[in-house]
């Protein structure tokens, strides 16, 4: 958890907040959203929405969007497998939760290739394991040698396993996310009131929620388990190429869905959220990493705040290949853009390059530096008698090194890097001068060799065993 600054990074003024806001309910009032659900349509037509059942297609009438928009909870509480890892969403404060979804791993270098059961286990492994990292995450690499049946079961227990803190579940259709309710309820219990997992939603931007997400969708909300809403927005391909218009749809196809989702279960937890409005137009795909992926986080945190819905952004991504300095500005951009303008969680945190088609050890040891310094940022400083050191000050004697003040307080006071040993020029230069993703190499292979399952109830692992053998035998999967 990295608390919020005291004041937030805006870019547009009180009045362009109004005018973005009333043109997105203008596009779900007369354009509408397609929402590929015969049960998710029946919902908005019984609560007043105007549908066209031909082509699934819901219009929102404003009022019915109002009044949904005010039973969304503005702060909730995301239960941890420990109760000491549970966190707060909506806080003022910035979540952090690794990468989603890769297929790939790649080395150094930029070598890649197919991600695998145990890629995911040791990334979920380093996810539990770090202080940095709040929400372990959720389709952390997609495993190409685990089948895509039993994937959402698999990933799922693998999560619980490894580790203690929140996650995420499967959006793998409907069934996906039965099985990942299923098998959460092993572990906590009745869910019922108490969320304990997130539902990635990907919407297919131009207003479109397909028929899997919509599956998911239903049965994350029908069980009262948050969903985190996220547009597939791209400027001047799946948007228009202006910001402020691409803004505008992005807010209209997030605002659709959360009013779907109090439709079905008023005061459903929501977060909404964007990953980049950024393209590339030389070669029509995404462009992680940008500046325009810095400005859509800034300009969604403030539509957020005007409808006190919690924020998502995706921050410490890049479209480098590798490890490398264009990577390091670039994360550093999209992390620092998504702190200081209040965002709540931030998804893809750690690991990710090559626009998150890729996860890597090196970077995502050095992310975790990259959000250690942003910690140490954001804390508040202390201006009482014995920070303001006068009494020190007075009886300085050319130098501080060895003064009981110092030694109070160096280690409070002073960051201590990671990844920068404590070398002279010579004898970095004497080591042939390694960069600091050997550092970062050296250091992953180290947490992982640390990294260790937390505990878990024998009880409840058997059930979870009996549970994979149950559906392995349904799915006939070995």
């Amino acid at each position: 958890m990295i608390d919020h600054p005291r004041v937030l990074l805006q870019q547009l003024a009180p009045d362009d907040i109004e005018v973005v806001y009333q043109s997105a309910l203008r596009i779900l009032e007369q354009t509408g959203m397609v929402i590929q659900s015969d049960q998710a349509c029946e919902y908005a037509d019984h609560a007043g929405a105007l549908v066209r059942s031909s082509e699934k297609r819901v219009r929102f009438p404003q009022d019915l969007v109002e009044r949904s928009l005010t039973e969304v909870p503005s702060q909730w509480i995301l239960h941890g497998r420990n109760p000491q890892r549970s966190v707060e969403i909506g806080h003022d404060a910035l979540l952090l939760a690794p990468g989603y979804g890769a297929p790939f791993v790649v080395d150094s270098e930029g070598r890649r290739r197919r991600a695998t059961m145990r890629d995911f286990k040791n990334f979920a492994l380093l996810a539990g394991h770090s202080d940095i990292i709040d929400i372990t995450g959720g389709v952390l690499v997609e495993p190409d040698d685990v089948p895509v049946s039993l994937r959402p079961l698999e990933l799922v227990r693998a999560l619980l396993i490894y580790s203690d803190k929140p996650f995420m579940g499967s959006v793998a259709g409907a069934e996906g996310a039965r099985h990942s309710l299923e098998m959460a309820k092993i572990v906590f219990g009745n869910l019922t009131g108490k969320p304990v997992l997130i539902g990635l939603i990907n919407i297919n931007s131009p207003l479109r929620l397909e028929a899997h997400m919509a599956g998911a969708f239903l049965e994350y909300v029908k069980a009262g388990q948050p969903v985190l809403l996220t547009p597939g927005v791209m400027m001047g391909l799946t948007a228009p190429v202006t910001l402020a218009g691409t803004l505008v749809q992005a807010l209209a196809e997030l605002i659709g869905c959360v009013t779907l989702s109090q439709l079905i279960r008023p005061g459903t937890p929501v977060i909404m959220g964007t990953a980049s409005f950024g393209s590339d137009m030389r070669h029509a795909g995404s462009a992680l990493g940008r500046p325009e992926n810095a400005l859509s986080t800034v300009l969604g945190a403030q539509m957020a705040r005007k409808l006190g819905i919690p924020y998502r952004a995706s921050a410490a991504v890049t479209g480098a290949f590798r490890p490398d300095c264009r990577s390091g500005y670039e994360r550093m951009m999209t992390a620092m853009s998504a702190w200081a303008a209040g965002a709540h969680l931030c998804l893809h945190a750690a690991g990710t390059l090559d626009c998150i088609n890729s996860m890597c050890l090196e970077q995502f040891v050095v992310d975790l530096e990259i959000w250690s310094y942003l910690k140490r940022l954001s804390q508040q400083l202390a201006v009482d008698e014995e920070a303001l050191a006068v009494h020190v000050i007075g009886d300085a004697r050319g130098d501080y090194l060895n003064h009981e003040h110092t030694l109070r307080h160096l280690r409070d006071e002073l960051y201590v890097p990671l990844l920068v040993p404590p070398v002279s020029y010579e004898s970095w230069l004497e080591s042939d001068g390694p960069d600091v993703i050997v550092e970062a190499a050296r250091r992953g292979k180290d947490l992982l060799r640390q990294a260790t399952p937390p505990p878990m109830d024998d009880g409840v692992k058997r059930e979870i065993e009996n549970y994979m053998i149950r559906h392995k035998e349904i799915l006939r999967v070995s």
